[in-house]
């Protein structure tokens, strides 16, 4: 009798303490997050101990470069091995994860985005897409469902040198005019983002979009060698005689340092790179450097080139609600507050309007307006490929081996072979 009472006193601590336990279902787990290395996560990955601390919730954070990133999430989206409960994808990938059926669409999970982020940085984590034409085999009736959070608004800015000009440049011909009444007071005029591929494709893509051009119609028709698109590229290579040597080189680093130096008038630049600007330990033209949005042409509209990161779940997650709550944590005011301060560019209208942050992050204002004129890349799973075909011609033309109007024709000839083979 005496063992019976042990037994069944023992069963009753059990129960008692697995009680204690079960509240919030998977609070106690550890979420796995795969993450992009550099500025776009260093922010966010600071302030990981207040979300384990307040929630007891543990974060394996998982870093890789842009590529491997990609590479690391696709297949094991596509494998269904459930490695990651979250996931930090570039707006470009989402028609691929997204629209490959990877991601969890995030009403399952009883969640919508507020309004508060900005309108372009929500429909970029939509699909389908809201505007646009829709892939060939998608269903011309589904309504676009949030498959993620808008987490880093990056969006094309152009910086320039405030002590010098006045006002910012509206369209690419007050640049060049501005370029030429000032020369001899920097090294360079603009500074190009020319290294082959995304860094140039990148890059150009708002002299493309702000001069009429784009890449395909309303039905997928290539468009890349219409005449306001040789014109774009015409003049993005004119403004090479006042650009360093060797540009066909550069990335976004290189773009970002020229700038720090006070070296250039102006350039096209992620906005992370103005908190190294605005600091002067590490820049030579604190204060001195104006925020914008991009130029445009004359008589057409400005179109700087949305580039957010954003977070998502995927389908085979154990840990959706626990992935969720991070989510949430993480793109809250109060945490995309704290992220600014430590040099992170959010996606809430509210906080990019803060005016106690203006006065210590200037670029935010040009930021919340770039987001409102922003443009998306095409909304395919095949423009990793588009860009590759893209950024090789674009390269060539900058480095001199074509003209412009060949560059533009050969690339729309490729692309639009590969847009025939898969069925557009």
């Amino acid at each position: 009798m005496k063992k019976m009472f042990v037994l069944f006193l023992s069963l009753v601590m059990i129960l008692a303490v697995s009680g204690c336990n079960s509240s919030g279902g998977e609070d106690d787990k550890t979420i796995t997050i795969a993450m992009v290395a550099g500025a776009e996560s260093s922010a966010i990955k600071q302030l990981v101990p207040k979300f384990e601390e307040e929630t007891g919730i543990k974060v394996e954070w998982n870093e890789f470069d842009y590529n491997t990133l990609y590479e690391r999430i696709y297949n094991d989206l596509r494998n269904k091995s459930g490695t990651y409960d979250v996931i930090f994808a570039d707006d470009p990938w989402m028609p691929m994860f997204a629209g490959g059926g990877f991601l969890t669409p995030l009403d399952e999970l009883d969640y919508k985005p507020e309004d508060d982020f900005a309108e372009m940085s929500r429909q970029v984590s939509m699909w389908p897409a809201p505007e646009g034409p829709r892939l060939p085999e998608e269903d011309k009736d589904a309504k676009p469902r949030y498959y993620g959070v808008p987490q880093v608004g990056n969006v094309q800015l152009f910086f320039y040198r405030k002590d010098i000009l006045n006002e910012a440049p509206e369209t690419w011909e007050d640049l060049d005019k501005a370029i030429q009444e000032h020369k001899g007071e920097t090294k360079y005029g603009f500074v190009h983002r020319g290294a082959r591929g995304n860094p140039i494709a990148t890059n150009f893509n708002a002299f493309l979009w702000s001069h009429g051009g784009d890449f395909f119609d309303e039905n997928w028709n290539v468009t890349l060698d219409s005449p306001d698109s040789i014109e774009a590229l015409e003049r993005y290579v004119a403004f090479k005689e006042n650009a360093p040597k060797g540009i066909a080189n550069y990335d976004a680093d290189s773009i970002g340092r020229v700038m720090s130096k006070g070296d250039a008038l102006g350039s096209i630049v992620w906005p992370a790179w103005g908190e190294t600007i605005e600091n002067p330990d590490k820049s030579e033209v604190a204060g001195k450097i104006g925020y914008s949005l991009v130029p445009k042409a004359e008589g057409k509209e400005h179109a700087p080139m949305i580039g957010n990161w954003i977070f998502g779940i995927p389908k085979e997650s154990e840990s959706k609600e626990s992935a969720l709550k991070f989510i949430k944590w993480a793109s809250s005011k109060e945490i995309q507050t704290e992220m600014t301060k430590l040099g992170g560019i959010p996606t809430r209208s509210s906080v990019l309007t803060d005016k106690k942050l203006l006065e210590d992050y200037p670029y935010l204002e040009a930021v919340n307006e770039g987001l409102e004129n922003a443009k998306w890349r095409p909304r395919t799973p095949l423009y990793s490929q588009v860009e590759e075909i893209y950024g090789t011609y674009l390269n060539q033309a900058l480095s001199g081996d074509l003209t412009p109007e060949q560059a533009m024709k050969k690339a729309a000839d490729k692309i639009r072979a590969l847009m025939k083979k898969n069925g557009y």
